[in-house]
C-alpha cells in the first residue's frame, strides 16, 4: 500500500508539473508578464506549499519537532539549488535575465543573512514572524513588474476567457502537485521510521527532498521545454518563500526554539552564493550543473 501511494503521488507530481509549466508560460504571455516573474511568484511560492505544510505539521506535533521544521527549510533550499537546478542545467543550459536578477539576488542574500541572524538568536516568535511575512509581501509587490499595455488596448472577452482558463489550470495543477507531494512524503516517512532515522537528518534529507519534488518536477519539465527562465525563477522564488513565508508562518502559529543546524546552514549559504554568481554571469552551463550535482552528493555523504 505504501508503494502504491508513492506511485500515485509521483504521477500527480509529473502531470501537475507539466500542466503548471505550460499554463504558467501561456498565462505570462496573456498578462504581458515576464516568465521569470511567473516562475518566482506563481510556481516558486505555489511549489513551496509542501514545505509549509510539513514544517507547520512538525511544529504542531506533540511534542513539537523543530529539527524537522527547520531542517526541512534548509535542506529544501540546498536540494533546490544543488540537485534540482544542477539537474535542470545538465538537461538544458539555463539562461538568466540579468535585469530581474539584480532584484532577486538581493532578496536571496537577505534571506540567507536573516536566517543566519535568526539562528544566532536561537528563538522564533510572533514578532519575527510578522516581520518575515511583511518582507515576503513586499517582495511580491516588487516582483509584479508588468509591461505597459499599448494605448487604447484593452482585454478582449476572448483574452479574458483565456486568462481565466490558464489561471484555473495553474491553480489546479498546484493542488495536484501539493497533494502528490503529501502522498510521497507520508509514504516515505513511514519507511524512514521503520528504518530509524534522526529527526534533524530526516528533515534535512528525506522530508526536504520529498517536499522539493514539486520544484523538481516543475524545473525539469521547464528545462525539457527550454523554458529555462521559468526553471530558474521557480528555484529563486521557492528558496525566498521557504525562508520568509514559511518561517513567518511558523513564528505566527507556533513560536519555537531554533535547533543549531549550522553546518547545513553554511552549505546552503555557499550554494546560494554560487547561484548568485551564476545569475551575475547570466547563465548556468552544463558543467556548473554537474558540479552542483557532485556537491549535493557530497552533502548527502557528509550527513550519513
Amino acid at each position: 500500500m505504501i508503494y502504491l501511494l508513492f506511485v500515485v503521488g509521483l504521477a500527480l507530481l509529473i502531470g501537475g508539473g507539466e500542466v503548471l509549466v505550460n499554463s504558467g508560460v501561456k498565462l505570462a504571455k496573456k498578462l504581458r508578464l515576464s516568465p521569470l516573474v511567473i516562475g518566482i511568484v506563481l510556481m516558486g511560492c505555489g511549489t513551496s506549499l509542501p514545505e509549509l505544510s510539513a514544517s507547520l505539521t512538525a511544529l504542531s506535533a506533540r511534542p513539537p519537532v523543530p529539527g524537522i521544521a527547520f531542517g526541512n527549510i534548509i535542506g529544501s533550499n540546498i536540494s533546490n539549488i544543488l540537485f534540482i537546478l544542477g539537474l535542470s542545467a545538465l538537461l538544458s543550459p539555463v539562461r538568466i535575465e540579468r535585469a530581474g536578477f539584480r532584484r532577486d539576488g538581493l532578496f536571496l542574500i537577505m534571506s540567507v543573512f536573516m536566517l543566519g541572524v535568526l539562528m544566532w538568536f536561537g528563538h522564533l516568535d510572533s514578532i519575527i514572524g510578522i516581520f518575515f511575512i511583511l518582507f515576503i509581501l513586499g517582495y511580491f509587490v516588487i516582483c509584479y513588474d508588468k509591461e505597459p499595455e499599448p494605448e487604447n488596448l484593452h482585454l478582449t472577452r476572448r483574452k479574458e476567457t483565456s486568462v481565466l482558463i490558464y489561471g484555473t489550470m495553474s491553480i489546479l495543477s498546484i493542488v495536484a502537485i501539493v497533494y502528490g507531494a503529501d502522498l510521497l512524503v507520508a509514504s516515505a516517512s513511514k519507511l524512514a521510521r521503520i528504518w530509524g532515522v534522526n529527526e534533524s537528518v530526516m528533515g534535512l534529507t528525506l522530508i526536504a527532498f520529498g517536499t522539493s519534488l514539486p520544484e523538481l518536477t516543475v524545473s525539469i519539465v521547464a528545462a525539457i521545454h527550454k523554458h529555462t527562465s521559468v526553471a530558474y525563477g521557480n528555484i529563486v522564488g521557492s528558496n525566498i518563500a521557504n525562508v520568509f513565508l514559511i518561517i513567518g508562518a511558523m513564528g505566527l502559529i507556533h513560536p519555537t526554539p531554533i535547533p543549531p543546524l549550522w553546518p547545513s546552514f553554511w552549505i546552503m549559504a555557499v550554494a546560494t552564493f554560487a547561484m548568485i554568481v551564476c545569475g551575475v554571469m547570466g547563465k548556468i552551463p552544463r558543467w556548473v550543473g554537474a558540479l552542483f550535482l557532485v556537491g549535493y552528493a557530497g552533502y548527502l555523504c557528509y550527513l550519513f
